[in-house]
């Protein structure tokens, strides 16, 4: 790589909040980007679970003047986390950046017992019927899901959910003055350890405050329901 290049990481479209990046804001992070010659990459892993009419924009198509390294994988559209198959996808200035794609070359050459199996699945999953676009629809199982798990996160006193945009989860904020949790850790800690149900702090994605957690709506509805319904058992349980 050139002593000018250096790097900067984009996280993906669908940010931990379900919210998807505007048009406007990426190419504001591409122009900076192609002005210094940095590097961008983009975990766009999640590209096809939009709702409501959202749409995806490649980092990459934004420009060519500068390295875009674009991620994805079979985990999340094609729900298949556990075949650990995934995939990069280098474009733009590349000619400039030479040496360094001969060392991730390199790097994968030298890998040894790749998943072969799961690899020879790329190319049906990514050339098949992309079920994917049913499942996100209006009456699609994953849109379904999500509009439940929207509506039991509001209606409990005290939390604060905005209705997602993408991906497979809600990032509702807790009141803490209402329950007596120190934190959100303590808060995803408590409710593990006595209703069973594992939910992820905010804070664990380096979130700015610590009254946040994240929730995946991925499970049918009948799962929902038994974990929403824990949920509010063992919050009127602490409230203050």
């Amino acid at each position: 790589m050139s002593p000018r290049t250096k790097a900067i990481v984009v996280i993906n479209p669908n940010n931990p909040t379900g919210a998807v990046y505007k048009k406007e804001i990426l190419e504001g992070i591409s122009s900076i980007a192609e002005k210094h010659k940095l590097m961008v990459c983009t975990d766009e892993i999640y590209d096809k679970i939009l709702y409501d009419g959202r749409q995806h924009v490649p980092m990459a198509s934004l420009g060519k003047e500068t390295l875009y390294l674009t991620y994805g994988g079979l985990s999340k559209n094609f729900r298949a986390a556990g075949f650990r198959a995934g995939w990069l996808i280098l474009s733009g200035a590349t000619r400039e950046v030479k040496s360094y794609i001969e060392g991730l070359t390199l790097l994968a050459s030298m890998r040894l017992c790749a998943n072969v199996l799961a690899q020879n699945g790329i190319q049906t999953a990514l050339g098949g019927y992309q079920s994917i676009h049913d499942l996100v629809a209006p009456d699609g199982r994953l849109a379904i899901q999500k509009d439940y798990a929207f509506e039991r996160m509001r209606a409990i006193p005290g939390i604060q959910c905005t209705q997602t945009e993408g991906a497979l989860y809600l990032f509702p904020s807790i009141d803490l003055s209402l329950y007596d949790f120190a934190d959100d850790e303590d808060f995803v800690l408590k409710f593990l350890i006595e209703k069973h149900v594992l939910l992820v702090h905010g804070s664990g994605f380096n979130h700015t405050d610590n009254h946040h957690f994240r929730l995946v709506f991925l499970a049918d509805i009948n799962l929902l329901e038994m974990a929403f319904d824990r949920m509010e058992v063992f919050l009127k349980d602490h409230r203050r």
